[in-house]
């Protein structure tokens, strides 16, 4: 049996491939990888590819067979150490850089490719991790590493912590504590997907591109520009967040709706937090801009921001539209909900029959005609309740919350603004990262500094355990009189 490479969970069967990635100082716009490889018993052969603009250094446990490197078939580790270029560029310009002070690489960028053989059992499958060499700062996860001065704040969730790293190189535009607020609003109002017991993020230099960049969907890493705000309907921080729970895989035809749904969600996010008004979220969830694009065809786009605009707007449609069919019992969570956990990859029927189980009703016809045809609207009325959307804005009510779902939220809602048992710390003591047993790897980490607190003290929990045992002992006393 053989396969190619395949990201696996981790679990302890797998091939293990960690990049350690030096910085080179000298040699500007270039890093240093060493792919550290542990290899199981049950694999019988593996061989390997570098990046096609990497050379090859040094080589432990591998010989060359021309474009490949074929493992000894003893070695229970073995390495490949490679020069190779750092600056991924996307749609939207620069993401990655090495420079004299610091570098940021993805994943992607030095990911080797492996074909193995195996006996017994299933494909081991092969997992890779980023990490930071010993006596080296910096930070790093699975699928990116920062290496350089910064700064870090921690803060702890329900789920989990979110660690927010700051590059000494970085200027934040928005303050730290609204980044890490926004963030954990998101995560506490996303129902699709588990949320990651750890999440990474780092603040981009402000000389790379705007916006943000999720080097692999539903992996905990996420990256956003220094530059970005919290308060805009477009918010990055939340959109990027969207994407690290984005665990279902889409067609050709359906990639709109990776972004299509994060932007959506963004707006979303961002109004029930307070950060923008009703006004600035309609306004952006019925963009006309490229309305009539046809989401199937990426190949037609006049604009890389077609599924995020058009994108966007669909979504906010079918969501009300499911609402109302449902009478707000149901939403276009619910349909994302039954996309992750299908392991095949969307297409734009399966999509539309997730859509039409979720609203109870054949919207087939009004799916394809919205994702391919020009953008529906949205009602004057979107949750159904029978109030126009004027008549919510003056009562201060939300347009898109239908009354009885307002009455199961407001206790969630309350206890979001209050922030009670979240904690924020800067330095590396709140989350060290932890770079496995290899010893030429080392615990990235920031600065230290004072832990903050938003959790009630102790001495409130001990005087209310007081009462309440002053209680019922006065209780007990008056049943055995």
């Amino acid at each position: 049996m053989s396969a190619a490479s395949v990201q696996t969970d981790g679990d302890g069967g797998a091939i293990h491939v960690r990049y350690v990635v030096y910085s080179l100082p000298e040699q500007t716009g270039r890093v240093q990888v060493t792919a550290v490889l542990t290899i199981p018993d049950r694999v019988t052969g593996l061989s390997v590819r570098a990046p096609s603009d990497a050379t090859v250094l040094d080589a432990d446990g591998f010989r060359s067979t021309g474009g490949r490197w074929q493992w000894d078939g003893r070695s229970e580790t073995a390495s490949l150490t490679y020069l190779l270029p750092v600056g991924m560029e996307t749609a939207y310009g620069q993401r990655t850089a090495a420079g004299e002070q610091w570098s940021l690489v993805v994943r992607r960028e030095v990911s080797l490719r492996a074909r193995w053989r195996w006996q017994r059992g299933p494909n081991p499958g092969w997992n890779e991790t980023m990490v930071v060499p010993k006596g080296h700062e910096g930070v790093a996860g699975p699928s990116a590493v920062y290496l350089g001065p910064h700064e870090t704040s921690v803060r702890a969730t329900n789920a989990g912590t979110i660690q927010l790293v700051i590059p000494d190189a970085a200027t934040l535009r928005a303050d730290r504590a609204a980044i890490l607020d926004t963030i954990a609003a998101a995560q506490r109002s996303t129902t699709v997907g588990p949320a990651h017991e750890h999440l990474l993020v780092i603040a981009v230099p402000n000389q790379l591109a705007r916006g943000g960049y999720v080097p692999a969907n539903g992996a905990p890493v996420m990256l956003v520009s220094a530059n970005e705000r919290v308060d805009t309907p477009r918010n990055v921080w939340v959109h990027e967040y969207r994407h690290t729970r984005q665990y279902f895989r889409t067609s050709r035809e359906m990639r709109w709706l990776e972004e299509g749904s994060a932007d959506y969600y963004a707006a979303r996010s961002t109004l029930e937090q307070g950060r923008i008004s009703y006004d600035r979220y309609r306004k952006r969830v019925t963009t006309d801009r490229f309305a009539d694009a046809d989401l199937t065809r990426p190949e037609t786009w006049a604009s890389p921001d077609v599924p995020y605009d058009k994108g966007g707007r669909v979504v906010a449609a079918l969501d009300v539209r499911i609402r109302s069919a449902t009478g707000g019992q149901r939403t276009f969570a619910d349909v994302l909900d039954r996309l992750v956990r299908s392991s095949e990859p969307v297409t734009l029927a399966s999509f539309a029959e997730a859509v039409s189980a979720v609203a109870g009703e054949d919207l087939e016809a009004f799916v394809r005609d919205a994702v391919a045809g020009p953008a529906p609207s949205i009602p004057v009325d979107p949750d159904g309740d029978g109030i126009s959307t004027k008549e919510e804005r003056e009562r201060g009510t939300n347009p898109y919350r239908h009354p009885d779902e307002d009455v199961r939220l407001r206790s969630g809602s309350e206890r979001l603004r209050s922030g009670a048992g979240d904690v924020e710390s800067a330095g590396a003591s709140a989350a060290p990262e932890r770079a496995g047993d290899d010893p030429s790897v080392a615990d990235g980490g920031g600065r230290g500094g004072a832990a903050r607190t938003d959790a009630p003290p102790l001495a409130l929990f001990a005087s209310a355990l007081a009462v309440l045992v002053g209680l019922l002992t006065a209780a007990l006393w008056r049943h055995r009189q």
